[in-house]
């Protein structure tokens, strides 16, 4: 198994969606632990999980990942459009890692729900992803 794609995913994930215009106009921030005093809404980088899935002769990985999308608008529709906004990029999205190759990356499950905090309610999108990275 190869960690360093998983580093090497997440980097070019951030940097597509940095990169994707209509991203940046819908999302007062990008990261990977949002500070206390974020702006919303934002996109920041939920669980991570990795499992050997080495070939023969071919180290590699299955990196699953969850993209966590915060938003304080009174509604989903806010959620529901940038979790979309990020699906359409990230299908568009020619990613290059690092001494690894990306042979898939696939949205396997979206949720959006209503969280409270002591500022009131706010919605919460998650995009589950699996990809499958090889050295190369």
């Amino acid at each position: 198994m190869t960690m360093s794609a998983a580093t090497q995913l997440q980097e070019a994930i951030f940097a597509a969606l940095n990169a994707d215009a209509a991203i940046g106009f819908m999302l007062a921030g990008i990261y990977d632990e949002a500070p206390q005093e974020a702006a919303y809404p934002y996109l920041s980088m939920g669980e991570s999980r990795f499992r050997n899935a080495g070939l023969k002769g071919t180290s590699g990985a299955e990196v699953n990942f969850d993209l966590i999308i915060w938003s304080n608008d009174p509604g989903q529709m806010q959620v529901k459009e940038l979790m979309t906004a990020v699906e359409t990029s990230l299908e568009s999205a020619e990613l290059t890692l690092s001494g690894h190759d990306l042979a898939t990356l696939r949205l396997e499950s979206a949720t959006c729900v209503r969280q409270w905090n002591e500022a009131g309610s706010l919605y919460r999108g998650r995009l589950a992803y699996s990809a499958l990275v090889y050295a190369a």
